[in-house]
């Protein structure tokens, strides 16, 4: 180490050169801190005067005993950014949250995020051009039922977790409707307060312009806004991928105010979601916020500690049949009692997956009306866009092209139904004995193969990066298996009924 170095802190206690307040330390007392490595109990945090934010543990050998005991989470261990690489690995260290019980009124906040407004669609043009359409008008229809809601309840402010828009390239069209409903929300005095998520992250927010004089960015330039006792903290992407955690970054929570985080995540990780800025949930809701406005994974859930609650809060309208349900945004209310939350429903169209059993339809009249019924049943809540998983289809399940097209005429005659695919539950009886039988038998061995496995893997691979990203969805790994059987089931059924439909 040079002799020169001088580290400044603000407090030190060591068991070997006793305590030391302030003012310059040297790197000669750089021997008793090593130590004190071997016990816990001699290890002890000082504060970094240069950079307030950072809390630094001397101590290199010490920080494996640290994370044991939980004092130092591995999340949060990194190099000091501001002291001498050689002195520290630093993280903040955990804070209650403040109290304000001091507010009068409670506050309201309307959250969502994952808007997505300009995504292609590709794959759901290929299937079904008329969902598509539907699907494009109901994104921008259900930023209008946000605004709406926003305005009902009377929040305080709107805030969004990331990923309004689905690229870096700008869309006009979406654009223009955002401009207008912000604008509406803002003749209604409510401000939106907004981050970049990964996929619009690299979108220049300028182009033509401000969007709105209520429309507020967060970043690393201005990271709060403080509307009446609350302050919002958010930070946004800068580059589609950030593959470290944002949270030591964040603001220090303000005391005697309602502090509100906006991050755009994928936590501890999700199926699905590649990692981007990760944090632990421990973390995040021991950062001393009373309230984190989550975005990045388009499914809904919510994670509570004593004096924080975090949402995510899942994609308001879903694009594919990865994003079932009812798509919603949070509703949250704080006061001196704490923080709470309910969802408000906004999707115009939802995503479902129906089993049905054909197996009591003998013609193809009976099929449609059997898909008919189903459709009416899950179209009670409201229009929705039907995977269709048959079984007992006998001979229709050879026919993959013919059952999409029954299904297709059961969904004219049910108002708000649409028909995403249709897929065939493989019939788990044995087939007859005979050739048909020692074929299935022989398939379903190769199929469990490992050369198998690889070389169809490898060539599904090689289809799907030469796909659009949305169309490559539908030959996802995880839906290996699945495309196998079908593959298999379809087979037999054409064999076995001369490859004619029922």
């Amino acid at each position: 180490m040079a002799a020169d170095t001088r580290i400044q802190v603000s407090s030190l206690i060591c068991p070997t050169n006793g305590a030391i307040k302030g003012g310059l330390l040297s790197t000669g007392s750089d021997t008793g801190w090593r130590k004190s490595a071997r016990s816990l109990k001699d290890m002890r945090y000082f504060r970094c005067s240069t950079r307030p934010v950072c809390v630094v543990a001397l101590v290199r050998g010490g920080v494996r005993h640290l994370q044991r005991a939980g004092v130092l989470p591995i999340g949060w261990i990194r190099h000091c950014k501001c002291c001498p690489r050689y002195a520290t690995l630093w993280g903040r260290v955990p804070r209650k949250a403040p109290r304000h019980r001091g507010t009068q009124q409670p506050m309201r906040f309307l959250h969502s995020a994952d808007l997505h407004l300009d995504s292609p669609l590709r794959s759901q043009a290929l299937r079904n051009a008329e969902l598509a359409a539907t699907l494009r008008a109901a994104s921008r229809q259900a930023l209008a039922r946000i605004v709406d809601a926003a305005i009902t309840h009377e929040v305080d402010a709107l805030l969004l977790a990331g990923d309004v828009f689905d690229s870096g390239q700008i869309d006009v069209a979406s654009r223009a409707a955002l401009a207008a409903e912000l604008g509406r929300l803002g003749a209604a005095g409510i401000p939106t307060v907004m981050i970049r998520g990964n996929h619009d992250a690299l979108l220049d927010m300028a182009s033509y312009g401000p969007i709105g004089d209520s429309v507020v960015q967060l970043n690393r330039d201005m990271p709060t806004f403080r509307v009446k006792d609350a302050s919002i903290h958010g930070l946004g992407f800068t580059a589609r991928h950030v593959k470290d955690t944002m949270l030591p970054d964040y603001p220090v929570a303000e005391a005697g105010r309602i502090n509100i985080g906006l991050m755009h995540t994928s936590l501890g990780g999700a199926e699905g979601h590649d990692p981007y800025a990760p944090c632990s949930e421990a973390d995040l809701l021991g950062w001393g916020y009373d309230y984190w406005g989550l975005g990045h994974i388009h499914k809904r859930f919510e994670r509570r500690a004593e004096r924080s609650l975090a949402v995510m809060p899942g994609i308001p309208q879903g694009r594919s049949i990865r994003e079932t349900g009812q798509g919603s945004a949070t509703l949250i209310e704080v006061d001196g009692a704490g923080v709470r939350a309910r969802e408000v429903p906004i999707a115009l169209v939802r995503f479902e997956v129906q089993a049905l059993d054909l197996a009591g339809a003998e013609t193809q009249a009976a099929q449609i009306a059997t898909m008919a019924d189903a459709m009416r049943a899950a179209g009670a809540a409201g229009p929705v866009a039907l995977r269709l998983r048959l079984r007992g289809a006998g001979g229709l399940s050879g026919a993959p092209e013919f059952a999409r097209q029954l299904a297709e005429e059961a969904a004219e005659q049910v108002t708000g139904a649409f028909v995403e695919a249709v897929r065939f539950e493989r019939d788990r009886a044995a087939p007859a004995p005979g050739v048909l039988a020692d074929l299935a038998a022989m398939m379903a061995e190769d199929a469990a193969t490992p050369g198998f496995r690889d070389e169809a893997g490898a060539l599904i691979e090689e289809w799907r990066r030469a796909l659009p990203r949305e169309v490559a969805d539908v030959l996802a790994p995880e839906a290996f298996d699945t495309l196998v059987e079908e593959g298999v089931a379809m087979m037999l059924a054409r064999l076995g009924a001369g490859g004619e439909p029922s």
